[in-house]
């Protein structure tokens, strides 16, 4: 055999090999590239799934809640199929199990009223926030009219409000029970900021600001006689108690809440 030959004999089949790697490796990475926008519209699907099961816990507007879970599936929809094959047919791939959700939407009756901390109130202000950035998109895609996004942002806007000055009204009632006057002072004064700065028309905001300035007259007026309100205080109580179970709807360090798997 001459040299030539021989370079040859030993050149071509190396080349055919390097050949194999370069289009194994482009296929690796179009299948990671894949798997990284899979991951990613995974991720919001989860990230806005989260806000939803919140939702559920403290409203029942289920047309809001039934177009945002419409939303979830499409973003599941769609980061399944942007999956690379072998991992949509990976014994780990769950489907999201949309019926479920419905169920707990139509079944929907107990609802948090208040909150036992700040923390969670910052937790559900960041849940209802992620909903109403939903709604746009969902008005652009016309899922949703412009007028209905508008309604509904307005009554997402007003449900927070009134759990925040509920629970701060039902702490200060608590505070104010146990003969902690600067406390419970505080919290009405932190519930009657919130209305004072809320910036949509909210019919009952008069009414409640004076009613949070009798409560707060009445810590430092033994004369005054202005009654808890029992029903915010009862449900503050359970949702400590709730607590003290583990039996919390909503995570007690929401910050290292581990993320559903679907």
């Amino acid at each position: 055999m001459s040299a030539i030959g021989l370079v040859i004999a030993i050149a071509v089949p190396i080349s055919l090999v390097l050949f194999a790697f370069v289009i194994w490796g482009r296929k690796q990475q179009a299948s990671n590239a894949k798997r990284e926008q899979a991951r990613l519209v995974k991720q919001k699907a989860d990230d806005l799934l989260e806000a939803l099961e919140f939702l559920i816990l403290v409203d029942n507007h289920q047309e809001i809640q039934q177009v945002v879970l419409d939303r979830v599936e499409q973003l599941y929809e769609r980061a399944n199929s942007a999956m690379p094959k072998a991992d949509k047919d990976a014994p780990a791939a769950q489907a999201f199990d949309v019926d479920e959700y419905r169920q707990k939407i139509s079944q929907n009756q107990n609802l948090r009223k208040v909150f036992k901390s700040d923390r969670e109130l910052r937790y559900g202000r960041r849940q209802l926030t992620r909903i109403l950035k939903t709604l746009g998109p969902l008005a652009k895609g016309r899922v949703i009219s412009e007028t209905a996004m508008l309604e509904y942002r307005r009554y997402l806007r007003m449900t927070m409000l009134e759990r925040e000055v509920d629970t701060y009204t039902a702490q200060g009632d608590v505070a104010g029970q146990r003969g902690d006057v600067l406390t419970a002072s505080n919290y009405y004064k932190a519930a009657k900021k919130l209305l004072i700065e809320f910036d949509l028309q909210y019919p009952e905001k008069t009414e409640r600001i004076r009613e949070l300035a009798q409560r707060t007259a009445a810590l430092y007026n033994s004369k005054d006689n202005v009654n808890p309100n029992d029903a915010l205080s009862r449900a503050l109580s359970k949702e400590e108690a709730a607590e003290a179970s583990g039996q919390f709807g909503i995570p007690t360090d929401p910050s290292a809440q581990a993320k559903k798997k679907f």
